[in-house]
């Protein structure tokens, strides 16, 4: 028995021999690159999700140049095409919903950067809840560059008229520098 042993221990010492030099590193570096395909495809799927976020900011970003080469091209205008149709409109609102109209008081700023002015107008008015709901409307389908920014409202005393204190920004292209304007 001890014939058979000594060629089985060498044997059995063989393939110990074997998979410890071929089988074994072989087994460790498919596990080493499964475990790096795994964090390969995760960081693939990380990677995709930025590049889709990176797309959706570019459409975001070429949307808004087109809004704002439109915004210049067709909706903003010089002052005298902006700002005297708009207050035109304003008044022609008020007076239409028969609206007394009192003293208006306005500031202009530049708005950095932009290339636009803006003019800020504060308007108190007085009538029925009515015809100032009216003139709100009429300045919500107006034409005009006109943003309601400021709304205060003054419930009237014993059956009187009510009064609104609005205010409202317009805005027109800044004027070329050296105008003088």
């Amino acid at each position: 028995m001890s014939r058979l042993v000594r060629p089985a221990l060498l044997l059995l010492a063989a393939n110990v021999a074997i998979f410890l030099a071929f089988t074994l590193p072989q087994t460790l570096q498919e596990r080493s690159l499964a475990s790096r395909v795994a964090t390969l495809q995760s960081e693939a799927l990380r990677e995709r999700g930025q590049v889709e976020a990176l797309r959706r900011r570019a459409r975001a970003i070429q949307a808004n140049q087109s809004d704002a080469a439109r915004f210049f091209g067709e909706i903003a205008k010089s002052r005298q095409a902006t700002l005297l149709p708009a207050l035109a409109e304003v008044h022609q609102a008020a007076a239409a919903e028969g609206l007394h109209l009192g003293q208006e008081q306005y500031s202009r700023s530049d708005i950095k950067e932009t290339g636009l002015v803006r003019l800020r107008i504060t308007l108190p008015l007085r009538g029925s809840y009515g015809q100032l709901v009216g003139f709100l409307r009429r300045l919500e389908g107006s034409k005009s560059l006109v943003v309601v920014d400021t709304l205060g409202l003054t419930s009237p005393e014993s059956g009187g008229e009510a009064s609104l204190a609005i205010g409202l920004s317009a805005y027109f292209l800044a004027p070329p520098e050296g105008s003088g304007v």
